[in-house]
């Protein structure tokens, strides 16, 4: 469920999209990046989710079609999903930000556990949990880009 961005709020980043923000503008791009690179099978499920939105289609064709996680289009699929989650952010209160920050880093906690963090790919995401946010990841020969 985590691969295939279940966590997108599509409404907020719809409400994104009406605000013309710079984030939502990138996602488009994302979106049109990754279905160059060839999408995945369209999933009647993620249509229905996104369908009632008012984003643009190639938008919602990026997200019906996610790749496999084997695929090489998972690398463009994931920029995709980065930009749909600042997308996101972007219409958050910045009151309610601390929470969803503190949200964050236990996810990446977790990721780090599920990862084993003896891997560079766990290494990676206990590294970008020490980061602190608007910094980038921390000077470290151990850093993994993702």
């Amino acid at each position: 469920m985590l691969y295939g961005a279940s966590f997108i709020d599509w409404e907020a980043v719809a409400a994104s999209w009406s605000k013309r923000t710079v984030s939502s503008r990138l996602l488009l791009f994302a979106a049109r990046r990754y279905l160059s690179v060839g999408p995945g099978e369209k999933e009647v499920n993620r249509v229905e989710v996104i369908e009632p939105t008012t984003l643009p289609e190639e938008i919602k064709a990026a997200f019906a079609a996610p790749p496999s996680p084997e695929s090489p289009a998972s690398r463009p699929w994931g920029e995709f999903v980065d930009a749909a989650l600042a997308a996101e952010l972007e219409m958050i209160p910045y009151g309610e930000r601390p929470v969803l920050l503190g949200e964050l880093r236990a996810g990446l906690v977790q990721a780090a556990e599920e990862a084993s963090s003896k891997t560079p790919l766990g290494r990676w995401f206990t590294a970008r949990r020490d980061a602190l946010p608007g910094e980038d990841l921390p000077e470290n020969p151990e850093y993994m880009p993702v």
